[in-house]
């Protein structure tokens, strides 16, 4: 399938766009607590519904919230933050959390996305959380339902009007001309014209959804999954989705990836990893010795797999996930998306722009910085040009190997 040569197996999304008071019926008891950072002021330019999140602080800093608080009240410039393993990771900082500064911006509370996407001219550089190479173009979506187009292996980008401005977090093309794409406000989009044109599949109901993948293995058979175990599957191309239970904790699931083998791996927080051999219709855990959050998995040669994740950790199975070994990934910083070239080259990448390199199948990795390149990713595409074209808060952006 197309997803799989010309997609990152990156991760997950931005930030909600709505806050929620914990007293109400959208916030539900008994799950685990949050750390709060308030942050000093926003960063310059940005409106006051902006955050601007720094990783020392959010890794490093925090006040616990309420135990019974699904989500706090956006108020004044605060944001969750992080703690590798102890806590669980929110949602909202999954994909672009990478960031040294994650910008996003927030519709008013419990009010559902604008209907109709608005044309941007500098759309293509605005925050893009994923893409895919179809074939004949790149598709990339982000923030206030924007989707771009690329013919020409990323140089150019036009822009998709979309029937929605929620987040988008993610998209696959089964084809070159069928695809769907995911996000906040429980939106799942389709397309039947190579991305041209986007309609709406989902009940307009879930206002609470939030999907951090999709992932369709072929025109009829679809998964769309997030956060707090939100996993739903389509065995007619979208026309009805059917929620499903893989796991019994209720994680948030960030990328839903296919093996060399077609085994499906679904990476999530608190180290999850959950494999299928069957398409979807079983699910098993696969023991990977780290309990923080996990954002991908790369299928390599040969059936063998890496999945990595948060502080630079990345491992390595040579036996379709049984058992994993750790690798050195030199800069102990967040991980959101990893390519394998069509070269047999491994590139992994992530905050601030550091990527980690391997051209032994993942056995080792070095690391690289390009130059002038200091903005975090949440995704990655090889073009037919050989390039890397990058995806996250500067938007799509062209580099090269050295």
């Amino acid at each position: 399938m197309i997803d799989a040569p010309g997609k990152a197996a990156s991760p997950f999304a931005a930030v909600f766009r709505r806050g929620t008071n914990p007293a109400s019926p959208r916030s539900p008891a008994g799950l685990p607590a949050r750390k709060l950072l308030t942050m000093p002021s926003c960063r310059r330019g940005f409106t006051p519904r902006s955050w601007a999140l720094k990783e020392k602080s959010v890794f490093e800093s925090g006040h616990k919230a309420p135990p019974t608080a699904r989500s706090l009240p956006v108020t004044g410039k605060k944001c969750f933050a992080v703690d590798d393993g102890s806590i669980r990771l929110h949602p909202s900082l999954h994909r672009i959390l990478s960031v040294l500064v994650l910008i996003t911006t927030f519709a008013l509370p419990q009010l559902p996305a604008a209907e109709t996407s608005e044309p941007a001219p500098l759309a293509a550089r605005t925050l893009l959380l994923d893409a895919v190479n179809t074939g004949d173009k790149i598709v990339a979506v982000g923030d206030h339902g924007i989707i771009v187009l690329s013919p020409d292996n990323g140089l150019t980008w036009t822009q998709s009007i979309t029937p929605t401005r929620a987040l988008l977090t993610a998209v696959s093309f089964p084809d070159t001309h069928h695809g769907w794409a995911v996000g906040h406000d429980g939106i799942i989009l389709a397309t039947n014209d190579s991305g041209l044109t986007w309609q709406r599949q989902d009940d307009r109901k879930a206002l609470d959804a939030v999907f951090l993948d999709v992932r369709f293995l072929d025109l009829n058979q679809g998964f769309a999954v997030g956060a707090y175990g939100k996993f739903l599957t389509t065995s007619d191309g979208g026309k009805t989705w059917t929620p499903r239970k893989p796991a019994a904790e209720e994680v948030h699931y960030n990328r839903l990836t296919v093996g060399a083998d077609s085994s499906l791996y679904l990476a999530g927080e608190s180290g999850t990893l959950l494999r299928s051999q069957d398409a979807g219709k079983t699910w098993s855990k696969s023991e990977v010795p780290y309990d923080g959050s996990l954002f991908g998995t790369l299928a390599l040669a040969n059936g063998d797999l890496l999945v990595y994740g948060l502080r630079g950790h990345i491992f390595r199975s040579d036996d379709r996930g049984a058992t994993w070994a750790p690798k050195n990934s030199e800069l102990k910083v967040l991980i959101t998306s990893g390519l394998r070239l069509k070269n047999g080259t491994i590139v992994l990448g992530g905050q601030g722009g550091n990527f980690f390199v391997s051209h032994d199948d993942g056995h080792t990795f070095t690391a690289w910085k390009p130059a002038n390149f200091g903005t975090s990713i949440a995704g990655m595409v090889e073009a037919n040009d050989g390039a890397i074209v990058t995806f996250g808060e500067a938007g799509a952006v062209r580099v090269k190997l050295p």
